[in-house]
């Protein structure tokens, strides 16, 4: 596999140009999922170097320039996507109101295969786009057109690095029969262009993680070799586990045992494993989830769209099991959206105002989600990637100023969002990307949909 790191125009990764040591001042801050007062921090490459009181901060650098927010401006860590599909977004606004299986049968498994290379850049890079003017700036994009080579996943990378977001590939493995042609492969494919990609990526910055699909997509013998070689790497393992209850009947008829016990019993389960949705689980479930020390990416979003039903966050995080959150299919991959459902999810389950509070889902969508994908990044610490967004103040959402992160979580939209920056490089500016007008991304955007024959202006859904 060769993978080409230039960007189409001709400049370097996130944004071209060289890395300035500087100083970065705001009045007005979130740090550890708390609000504070004239903060600062000094960069230095990619990374925070340090923090502290923002006068203090400013006095000991005098020489360093100074990016320096004032009185209407709010920093904020970038938001940590710790599950996608881009390319789902092609599905929004006819593949709507269906249940989970027809949902997947009949728009996902029959539309997304039809992808080209080419037509796959512009859809990725259209979601991306868009979850950096969210303020997003690290997605885990769980990828698995990956039957046919690596062309199509090139293309997805090549996206992420032109727009600036960074991205963690989970990179699907997939052997079940039934499964679309273009997502199946053997297993010696398989952990062959895993390795070859994650070489590959390293000089990217782009971290390459197996992907065993689900427990009926990914036969145990793949599941394990796919954790196994995630080990090896030093990377997470991401997995789709029972999101739907069908899958809990089918995986006890096939095993004699619930999903969670069975990825036990095949020695996968552990730190470096991470359970995308987990909604049906029993008590004794999440306790083996959490004696394990496994992490679970929560999908609130999706979950009520497809009817998948509600995980029990509450119950998994008083085990002190790590959680973060994701966008899954894209309906609008806002994470300030995510954290607003699964706080109100958990308290419309438990009937419980005070379960779940702003601060905790705030921290899963930035903070812990990171940790929970192994990226240092989430907040405003020394070490971590300087990933952040600048918030408008006088949005209507902050009318009265108040609580900042319970206004961010229960109250705001995705257009608070001024700015955002990635690795210190601004990569959007007031929702428009740093490379490709809108304009353009939509013009492709619609090619793609019309070769696809997708139903465009109120027109009827494909047959």
């Amino acid at each position: 596999m060769e993978f080409r790191h230039e960007s189409r125009d001709g400049g370097s990764r996130r944004g071209g140009g060289l890395y300035v040591k500087r100083l970065v001042r705001a009045r007005h801050a979130i740090v550890g999922g708390e609000a504070v007062r004239d903060f600062a921090f000094v960069v230095d490459g990619e990374r925070i170097v340090c923090v502290g009181e923002g006068g203090a901060l400013a006095a000991a650098n005098p020489d360093l320039p100074c990016l320096d927010y004032g009185e209407d401006r709010l920093l904020a860590p970038g938001a940590v996507n710790g599950h996608s599909h881009c390319y789902q977004i092609l599905l929004r606004g006819w593949a709507d109101d269906w249940g989970f299986e027809r949902w997947r049968d009949d728009a996902l498994y029959r539309i997304i295969p039809q992808l080209e290379p080419e037509e796959l850049y512009w859809v990725a890079l259209a979601a991306f786009v868009e979850m950096l003017g969210n303020g997003i700036t690290t997605v885990v994009e769980f990828f698995y057109l990956n039957g046919a080579g690596t062309a199509r996943l090139e293309k997805l990378v090549e996206a992420a690095i032109d727009c600036g977001i960074r991205l963690v590939v989970a990179r699907a493995w997939m052997d079940a029969p039934q499964a679309p042609a273009l997502f199946r492969e053997d297993l010696a494919a398989a952990r062959r262009d895993t390795l070859a990609l994650a070489e590959e990526l390293r000089s990217a910055g782009v971290m390459v993680c197996p992907a065993p699909h689900s427990l009926h997509a990914a036969s145990p013998e793949m599941t394990r070799a796919a954790v196994d070689l995630a080990r090896e790497l030093g990377v997470p393992a991401h997995m789709h586990v029972a999101e739907a209850r069908y899958e809990v009947e089918q995986v006890r008829a096939r095993t004699g045992l619930t999903p969670i016990a069975f990825l036990d019993s095949l020695e996968v389960l552990g730190p470096h494993f991470v359970a995308v949705h987990a909604i049906w689980q029993t008590e004794e479930e999440k306790d083996l989830l959490a004696q394990r020390g496994a992490a679970l990416i929560h999908n609130p979003v999706t979950n009520q769209y497809l009817g998948d039903g509600i995980a029990d966050l509450a119950g998994l995080r008083r085990r002190g099991v790590r959680v973060g959150l994701g966008t899954d299919c894209d309906l609008r991959p806002c994470m300030y959206d995510e954290m607003r459902a699964a706080a109100f999810l958990q308290k419309t389950a438990t009937l419980d105002g005070a379960t779940l509070c702003a601060r905790e889902a705030w921290l899963m969508g930035t903070r812990e989600g990171a940790r929970a994908v192994g990226v240092e990044a989430g907040d405003f610490a020394e070490g971590c990637y300087a990933d952040w967004c600048v918030i408008d103040r006088t949005h209507p959402s902050f009318h009265p100023w108040s609580h900042p992160v319970n206004q961010l979580v229960y109250v705001s939209d995705p257009g608070i969002v001024v700015e955002t920056f990635v690795g210190a490089r601004k990569v959007s500016d007031r929702r428009r990307a740093q490379r490709y007008g809108n304009e353009r991304i939509g013009a492709e955007l619609r090619k793609v949909a019309q070769r696809l024959g997708l139903p465009l202006d109120h027109a009827a859904a494909p047959a």
